[in-house]
């Protein structure tokens, strides 16, 4: 990004904004462009965070368990984590064979309303804190800038219809909703035994190969391995929001 861009970003004036710059590229943590004199992360906030992971032991712990569930069902496994107001992708496993293969980037925002993690996070909490949160992720803003397929839900009322079903049937579901052509499902994932919600884990595919019939199985997989992942979860990583 230009100084100017980051500056208006940030709310700070231009004097201020160079200086705060100045001093991460002399640390490290960003740099600038020769060519453009635009300026972009480095990766050592991605290595430190990385680090954090394999110090808690987490990666370890929860890749074959959804690696298991992609050979079993043959397509797309993804776990999330909770961050703050949102989830955040920590892994994932791919079951496809090549060719009709669903292989999305795994460094996108996850919408919160159009998603099936997203989904089956919101219908742990209230539907007060769900909607705040969904609004937040874009809900209702045809210019949100973030993506979304042709069936997305683009009303509270529906939301909070969705959320009731998810409780109920015990996973989210979309359908079209976040990408044209492809399905998804996911349940929570909770730490045992104190039930704190500590992420979200999904199986996605093309819509050409997810039917409805599949439902109950994969459902099936999921809830086993939540159980499991809830099991070996750290106890120190937990970033749930207080009170939700």
């Amino acid at each position: 990004m230009r100084m100017s861009d980051i500056a208006a970003e940030l709310g700070l004036e231009k004097g201020p904004a160079h200086r705060v710059l100045a001093q991460l590229v002399e640390q490290g943590w960003a740099e600038q462009d020769e060519a453009t004199s635009q300026y972009r992360l480095t990766l050592k906030l991605s290595l430190l965070g990385q680090s954090y992971l394999h110090g808690i032991g987490l990666p370890e712990l929860v890749q074959p368990i959804i690696e298991q569930v992609a050979a079993l069902s043959q397509e797309l496994v993804r776990l999330t984590v909770v961050n703050g107001d949102g989830l955040s992708w920590l892994s994932s496993a791919q079951g496809a064979a090549p060719g009709l293969m669903y292989s999305p980037a795994m460094d996108q925002p996850i919408n919160l309303y159009a998603t099936a993690n997203g989904k089956a996070w919101l219908a742990t909490m209230s539907d007060e804190l769900a909607v705040e949160y969904a609004l937040c992720s874009g809900l209702g803003k045809a210019n949100s800038g973030v993506e979304q397929g042709p069936k997305a839900i683009s009303s509270i009322e529906r939301l909070v219809a969705d959320l009731a079903l998810t409780r109920t049937r015990g996973y989210g579901l979309v359908v079209e909703e976040a990408e044209a052509g492809v399905w998804a499902i996911a349940v929570p994932v909770r730490m045992i035994p104190s039930g704190t919600v500590v992420g979200t884990m999904s199986i996605a595919g093309p819509v050409l190969r997810m039917q409805p019939e599949r439902y109950d199985e994969f459902y099936a997989l999921l809830t086993d391995a939540a159980d499991k992942l809830g099991t070996v979860w750290p106890r120190q990583h937990n970033m749930h929001p207080e009170g939700v």
